[in-house]
């Protein structure tokens, strides 16, 4: 019976530290991103399609470190003639961790600093005008993982970007929920 154990024990090491091999990746993630703006005791959720590519490098003990590239897509408010869109651009930097619950499924986190790029633009009838915002915020982030070939995974993930814009106390804040696939080398 200790065999049987042991051996089972031995196994399911060899295939977790496998999981985990480390070394580069590389991650495509297309998704939904949420923009909540608040002004003026209002508060407005707009959303639109965002895609994220990402690129990292996973050390033994499942500590890494990503880059990345978010574009958030275009949110529009209107109200009559008068309409205000926003189209936040991010880049990365996170310290990421993975913890393997089989070999296949992993769950994953990151945290890090995030610079976003948010292009506003205010439309009156034919007057228009456009201002962009530079923004640096927390990125905190969770995520699964199916790995269902040797070196390809799928993935689901969920970033806040925290406060990309920000005006007096006002601001709009930024979160991505998306699914992707990620290349280990």
């Amino acid at each position: 019976m200790k065999r049987i154990i042991l051996a089972t024990i031995a196994t399911l090491a060899c295939n977790l530290a496998l999981a985990a091999e480390p070394g580069p990746y590389l991650s495509a993630s297309v998704g939904s991103a949420e923009q909540k703006i608040r002004t003026s005791g209002l508060s407005v959720e707009m959303s639109d399609t965002a895609f994220q590519l990402a690129g990292g490098y996973r050390y033994e003990n499942n500590i890494g470190i990503e880059a990345g590239y978010t574009n958030m897509g275009k949110a529009t408010i209107s109200a009559d003639t008068v309409s205000l869109s926003s189209k936040p651009k991010s880049i990365h930097l996170a310290a990421t961790y993975s913890y393997n619950l089989t070999p296949d499924f992993a769950l994953t986190g990151k945290v890090g600093g995030v610079h976003t790029r948010t292009v506003l633009t205010i439309k009156d009838g034919t007057m228009s005008d456009s201002e962009a915002e530079l923004r640096n915020s927390l990125l905190v982030g969770v995520g699964v993982s199916y790995a269902f070939k040797p070196h390809v995974a799928l993935t689901a993930d969920y970033q806040n970007f925290g406060k990309i814009v920000r005006s007096n106390g006002e601001g709009l804040k930024a979160q991505v929920v998306s699914v992707g696939v990620r290349y280990n080398f």
